[in-house]
This record gives C-alpha cells, sequence and structure tokens, in this order.
C-alpha cells in the first residue's frame, strides 16, 4: 500500500491506522515537496487483535439393569434314585466408560511473520520545515477455552444362584450344589481436556 500526499501549506498532517487479523501489513507512506517552514508528520499506528473463544460442555446419564440368576430349581418327590441339583455360576458384569470432551485451538496471532516493513518517508521539503515521523504497533491476542462434563450414572446388578429345593425324595441320595454368584460393576470417567498449539 502505498500513499503520496504533496501539498504546499504550512502543515501537513497524514495518519495511517490498520488492523489486521494475524500480521502487520507492508506501508510506505511519503510527504515531500512541501515549502520553507513547514511541518510535516507521518504517523503509522498499527493494531493487531486475536480473540479466540472454546466452549465444551458433556452431559452424559446412564441407567442400567443387569441381572443374573442360576437358582430357583426343583427335584421333589422322586423315589427310588438319586437326586442332583448342580446349577452353573451366575455372573453380571456393568462397564461403563465416559470421557470428557475436548477443545484444540490454534492462536492465529501466534508466530506469524512480523517482519512486514512500514516505510516513511519526508523528503524535498523547504528549508526550516520541521519532519516527523511515529510508528506504533500493538498487538494483543486472548484465547478462552472452557470444558464442562456431567456424568450421572445409576446401575442395578444382581448375581443370584440359591432357592434350590429338593424335597419328599425317598429311597435315595440328594445332592444340591450351586454355582458362583458373582456381581462387577465398574465405571470411569475421562476429564476433559484443553489443547492450545501456537
Amino acid at each position: 500500500m502505498v500513499k503520496k500526499i504533496t501539498a504546499g501549506v504550512v502543515g501537513g498532517l497524514f495518519l495511517t491506522s490498520l488492523i489486521a487479523a494475524s500480521a502487520f501489513a507492508d506501508t510506505t507512506s511519503e510527504i515531500s515537496g512541501n515549502g520553507a517552514g513547514s511541518i510535516n508528520s507521518i504517523y503509522i499506528k498499527n493494531k493487531s487483535n486475536c480473540d479466540v473463544s472454546q466452549k465444551n460442555k458433556t452431559t452424559v446419564l446412564t441407567e442400567v439393569v443387569s441381572k443374573a440368576n442360576s437358582g430357583g430349581n426343583n427335584a421333589n418327590g422322586n423315589t427310588g434314585g438319586d437326586v442332583t441339583i448342580d446349577t452353573g455360576n451366575a455372573s453380571s458384569e456393568v462397564l461403563v466408560s465416559v470421557e470428557g470432551g475436548s477443545n484444540e485451538a490454534t492462536d492465529p496471532c501466534c508466530c506469524g511473520s512480523n517482519d512486514s516493513s512500514h516505510e516513511a518517508l519526508i523528503s524535498g521539503n523547504g528549508r526550516h520545515s520541521i519532519n516527523s515521523v511515529t510508528l506504533k504497533n500493538k498487538k494483543s491476542s486472548e484465547i478462552k477455552q472452557k470444558n464442562k462434563t456431567e456424568v450421572l450414572t445409576a446401575i442395578l446388578s444382581k448375581a443370584k444362584t440359591g432357592k434350590n429345593r429338593a424335597n419328599y425324595n425317598t429311597d435315595g441320595s440328594v445332592e444340591v450344589k450351586t454355582g458362583d454368584a458373582d456381581s462387577l460393576v465398574d465405571v470411569s470417567v475421562s476429564s476433559s481436556s484443553n489443547t492450545l498449539n501456537p
């Protein structure tokens, strides 16, 4: 961007203001050909502002009912023989896994090219003229990341192997075997994460 101002007045003022997303732009400004005793100024102000905001919310509601039953067997009223009740194992296993949300952001103002040239030229003005150049660069960056994870889990897990009956059996042996009853509940929640890349 090249701008040139030529004037024959006592005072000349040139103002440039830039707002860039990630880097300052190249600028060339010139004031020339003004008369004797003139006041000539170039003021360049560059402002770069980056705002990044991320929000993540994870809500999980889990309700599980798990039942295992190998009992409740009957062998009643048998005559002249052996009676055997052998129940297997009863196993109830509930596994719940919840992973929180994640945010990943890249700062658009970080590590960008800030070596842009800002050229200001005041030349060819008259005797006793007053010439000045002012250059200001301002850069700001604000990154916000927020995560929220809510988990509500309700689990009912039952394993039963009892309540076997062998009644009123005659002239024989009676054997009742029950297996193991196992109930396993495992709930795991992974926390949320935020990642900021340069």
